[in-house]
């Protein structure tokens, strides 16, 4: 999403998560308590085919993290 959009959308009350909006006028996104019952989707990708190690190497780092984090 283009940032614009995102402005527009926080001014506009139309923003899909809550915000706040600052003193100095900058539009806050609010953390929400994440319910650990669902799963959990990432996404890894290369630029090439020659690059498919890399993708194995970079999916394990996300599994890695994610299972740090306690998450499906």
């Amino acid at each position: 999403m283009h940032y614009q959009t995102a402005w527009q959308w926080a001014r506009d009350g139309k923003m899909p998560v809550p915000v706040t909006k600052t003193a100095t006028g900058r539009y806050l996104v609010l953390e929400q308590p994440s319910e650990r019952d669902g799963r959990t989707v990432a996404y890894c990708r290369v630029s090439s085919a020659d690059q498919k190690a890399d993708l194995e190497r970079q999916a394990g780092r996300v599994v890695t993290a994610a299972t740090g984090m306690g998450l499906t």
